[in-house]
């Protein structure tokens, strides 16, 4: 009988590690954290402000005595993740003292970011001239790259396991597989 009750024991606990989150990377949201798209308006309204944003890093620029880098705004999930499928609400510039290899920090990344409203500054995206709302870093995260799946396109001997279209792949065309049909 205590076998059973070892093994209940470490199934519970089994399912409640299972359902512990993750501690949020980088602190909560300052009480009154401004949405991007209204210090976007008016930076020096904000300057001195605590905010945390997060969204899509589009460039890296390692300058100096520290990397800028233009982000995406995108909106926060409750953990401060940033939501790739949200709509924006414009663009950031976000200066953290030292280096960050660009390499880990590409365009494309996930990055929750907290500091402090230091004004703005004016990049060109192409011919235009926009005002990015800049914010000295104090805190920031970069997000795991989610998992994708990794397909092998072998199609050989009439076999193609590896398609993203298996087992409808060919499916009706000559009838070489004839799944379904």
């Amino acid at each position: 009988m205590r076998w059973h009750k070892g093994c209940l024991l470490a199934g519970i606990m089994a399912v409640l590690s299972g359902c512990a989150t993750a501690p949020v990377p980088i602190p909560a949201p300052p009480v009154g954290n401004p949405p991007l798209a209204q210090v976007h308006a008016n930076p020096s309204d904000y300057r001195g402000l605590t905010v945390r944003w997060g969204g899509t890093i589009i460039k890296v620029e390692n300058q100096e005595q520290e990397t800028v880098l233009l982000i995406m705004g995108r909106p926060l999930d409750d953990e401060g993740r940033p939501l790739v499928d949200a709509a924006s609400p414009g663009r950031f510039m976000a200066k953290i003292n030292g280096f960050l290899d660009p390499v880990l920090y590409s365009p494309g990344r996930l990055m929750t970011v907290a500091g402090t409203v230091v004004g703005s500054e004016s990049r060109k995206i192409g011919s235009y001239s926009y005002r990015y709302p800049a914010i000295a870093a104090k805190d920031y995260y970069l997000w795991p790259k989610s998992r994708q799946s990794v397909r092998h396109n072998s199609c050989d001997n009439d076999s193609c396991y590896g398609s993203p279209y298996y087992p409808w792949y060919g499916v009706g065309f000559a009838g070489r597989i004839g799944y379904g049909w």
